[in-house]
């Protein structure tokens, strides 16, 4: 019995740090910033093109890693859906639903009303690459491909905007 509870504690500690990282981290200036790994992956909707970073190369990209299970993630949705179709010709958005059933983030982005595209991971391939610490973990990238900032954790409306009006600023 022991070792299940011990196991179970383990999970929900797992599960907290999983979802509330909390952190920030901005690089600024033009040198130092490192270039945003390259991916390609299926579209979380059938029989659409494949998701990739290289497809918006020279324009600034916000790469948001989301889940149906991550509930923060399901909480800045509209706020990110909202920023796209107000950002959307200046600052391409990207969803990746990553560690998630399929069905449940198809019904979750045409319940939201989700515009953007959203490349699917299932297997989280890059956590790695993409230094993840939690969910969501939201990453801009400037025109030229290097992040300029990442959060981890929910964003707020000040810290999307700030990130945003750092990739349209001239020199971004």
């Amino acid at each position: 019995m022991a070792g299940v509870v011990a196991a179970f504690v383990a999970a929900v500690v797992a599960a907290v740090l999983l979802t509330s990282g909390g952190g920030q981290t901005a690089v600024k200036g033009g040198r130092g910033r490192e270039a945003a790994p390259a991916f390609s992956l299926s579209n979380l909707q059938e029989g659409k093109a494949q998701v990739s970073l290289q497809s918006y190369k020279g324009t600034p990209v916000l790469v948001n890693f989301w889940a149906t299970w991550c509930t923060p993630c399901v909480r800045e949705m509209p706020m990110l859906e909202a920023a796209h179709k107000q950002f959307g010709s200046k600052v391409q958005f990207i969803g990746i639903d990553r560690q998630d059933y399929r069905p449940d983030a198809l019904a979750f982005v045409q319940r939201t009303h989700v515009t953007y595209p959203s490349g699917y991971d299932p297997d989280g391939t890059l956590d790695g690459s993409y230094r993840l610490r939690g969910m969501p973990t939201s990453v801009f990238i400037d025109a030229k491909g290097r992040v300029v900032q990442r959060v981890t954790g929910p964003l707020t409306r000040s810290q999307l905007d700030d990130g945003l009006k750092a990739l349209t600023e001239a020199g971004a």
